[in-house]
This record gives structure tokens, C-alpha cells and sequence, in this order.
């Protein structure tokens, strides 16, 4: 185990993306050329050695050049062009092509060895228009988040600025050739890229849904926001329901109907789970002592903090510690 975590910071956004316990990996760079159509999904062998199994795993392609169509079962297709990165926050199978109509062959069945870059490739298609991408995902070790559970099963975000796209394709292949050398330094990058590609794919959702659901419709409204951002800004403090509402700029009772019809819990309910969560964190990812892990989520004795983590776990903080640093996930 290593040192303590990074303090809250004042984006609630970013606390809750750090809090999933994110790693990932780029695992493939393609060269498309039309017509061509695959379909593809992030396998378990895809994430390894990268990581062990992951509890939630995202898949993510980066377009670098040309465009190509998205689609998911049967859903209306998507375009993704150049400077677009394409999730699926489910990893659900999904098709990619250069236009309709195509049969798509099995991604599986394209790959080629990894070069000396650390990537396998896949060179495919008729050589016509060229479309290339990068395959990665984002694997999360925390238990299901209802805040990953809020996002569509596709979601197309644009990154703008040409200068910004360039650093994200540089460092994501410098990423992945650290990863193959085994140099563990490179895991952290990959972690922290993971990370931003998340938080700006929940930002550009946020920006353009207008009916956004549980946590995001909470970071949505205005009033609720600021409660959120006083309770991942402040998970040691005592956080009464009339200081959340006083934040908020609203009654007691108008904050607490609001609160729960967005965040399907009440404001001390969901302060609890976060004290939980992070308390979880703290225990497999830190060697701090029980005491001082009760203190950072807000618990004066470890008694207390003791019985409201059994309570909500059903076993004791110091026995999940050391099932939990036995058989890591």
C-alpha cells in the first residue's frame, strides 16, 4: 500500500471521478480504409497485463484522423470525426464502420501482434478514405457507481483545441509504450489521462443533455451543486441537513425534497455513503491508522466509524482492510 490520497479538491466533479479508483490502458492503434466495418468490445485479455480484472471496465476510441459511424444495437448511428473521443461507459458491443450497410468483420479477428510501439494494430479495409483510431479503456475497482450508471451507453465528446488533441494522442502512445516496458511510472499517467478523458466526457454530457439524471442532475441544478460541492469539500466536518440547505440558499424542507427527487437519497444518507466510500478507499489504498481514517470521514471515535461501516458493509472496517489487501481487485 502506499501513502494517503489527494485531498478533496474544489471540483466535486473531480473528487467523485478520483474516488472510482481509476486505471487504464490503450491497447490498440487501427488504419481503416473504405469501405470497412468491425465490430468491437474491450475483452478481458484486452485489460491484461495492464490490470488485474476490473469491477467496471469503459471503453474508449480516439479518431485521429478521418471520420467513422458509431452504432450500438440499434440505435441511431453517431458520426465521430477527427479529435472526437467515442465511450461506452457500459462496454457494450458495438459497431464501427465507414458507412451503412457494410457486414462488419470481428475486430478479434483483425488484431496483429504488438510492434516495437507496445500497441496491436489492426490494418483493415479496401484503401479507400483512411480513418485511424486508438482503443482504450477506463477500468474503475470501486463498486458500481450510480454516477457511471447516469451516462447513455454512447457518448461522443469533442476535443476542439488541435493542441490539446495532439498532447492526449502523444501522451496516451507514450502511455501505452511505458506500459509494455512494464515501467510502473507510466501506470499513474495512464491513470491520471483515465481520468481527464472521464471528467470532460461527464462535463460535455452535463453541457448537453437537458434532462440529466441522479448525481449529474444534482451537479445541474444550481442549488443542489453547491450542497455537493460542500460535502466532497468537507467530508471530515459535521454535515447537518440545515447547514447543506443554508449553503444551498433554501429552506430545510425544500432542500430535502429537492435533494432526494434528484439524488434518489436524502442529503444525510448521501453524505454517510460518501464518508463510506472514501473510507473504503483510504483502507485498501493507504496504510493510515482506524483513527485517522475516521477522523478524515468525519467520525470523532473509531467506535462510531466502526459500527457505521458495518453497518453499511456488514463488516468491520479493519477486517475488510485485510481482505481487501489480500485478494486486491
Amino acid at each position: 500500500m502506499h501513502g494517503e490520497i489527494k485531498e478533496m479538491s474544489n471540483d466535486p466533479l473531480s473528487d467523485i471521478v478520483r474516488s472510482l479508483d481509476l486505471t487504464g490502458g490503450v491497447f490498440l492503434e487501427a488504419e481503416l480504409t473504405a469501405p470497412w466495418a468491425m465490430i468491437s468490445q474491450v475483452s478481458e485479455e484486452d485489460c491484461q497485463p495492464i490490470l488485474p480484472l476490473p469491477k467496471q471496465v469503459m471503453a474508449y476510441h480516439v479518431v485521429t484522423e478521418g471520420e467513422m459511424l458509431v452504432a450500438l444495437n440499434d440505435q441511431t448511428e453517431q458520426v465521430a470525426r477527427a479529435g472526437d473521443v467515442v465511450f461506452f461507459p457500459s462496454n457494450a458491443l458495438h459497431t464501427l464502420a465507414s458507412e451503412r450497410g457494410l457486414s462488419p468483420a470481428l475486430a478479434d479477428d483483425l488484431v496483429l501482434p504488438a510492434g516495437q510501439d507496445g500497441l496491436a494494430s489492426i490494418r483493415f479495409g479496401g484503401g479507400g478514405t483512411k480513418t485511424r483510431i486508438l482503443c482504450g479503456f477506463i477500468a474503475s475497482g470501486a463498486d458500481p457507481n450510480p454516477l457511471l450508471e447516469t451516462l447513455p451507453d454512447t457518448l461522443v465528446i469533442s476535443i476542439e483545441d488541435v493542441s490539446t488533441r495532439q498532447w492526449l494522442e502523444a501522451s496516451i502512445a507514450m502511455a501505452a509504450r511505458e506500459l509494455t516496458a512494464g515501467r510502473v511510472s507510466s501506470r499513474a499517467m495512464m491513470a491520471r489521462l483515465s481520468e481527464l478523458l472521464l471528467i470532460e466526457a461527464l462535463r460535455a454530457y452535463l453541457e448537453t443533455t437537458d434532462h440529466p439524471s441522479g448525481w449529474l442532475a444534482g451537479m445541474a441544478d444550481p442549488h443542489i451543486a453547491i450542497a455537493l460541492v460542500r460535502v466532497h469539500r468537507n467530508l471530515g466536518e459535521r454535515l447537518g441537513v440545515e447547514t447543506l440547505a443554508q449553503d444551498a440558499g433554501m429552506s430545510r424542507s425544500a432542500f430535502v425534497e429537492r435533494f432526494t427527487e434528484l439524488m434518489g437519497v436524502g442529503p444525510g444518507g448521501y453524505v454517510t455513503r460518501q464518508r463510506m466510500q472514501t473510507a473504503r478507499l483510504l483502507l485498501q489504498s493507504t496504510d493510515l491508522p482506524m483513527a485517522q481514517i475516521a477522523y478524515r470521514v468525519g467520525y470523532d471515535a473509531p467506535e462510531a466509524f466502526s459500527r457505521a461501516f458495518k453497518r453499511s458493509f456488514g463488516v468491520a472496517p479493519a477486517e475488510w482492510r485485510v481482505t481487501a489487501v489480500q485478494t486486491p481487485d
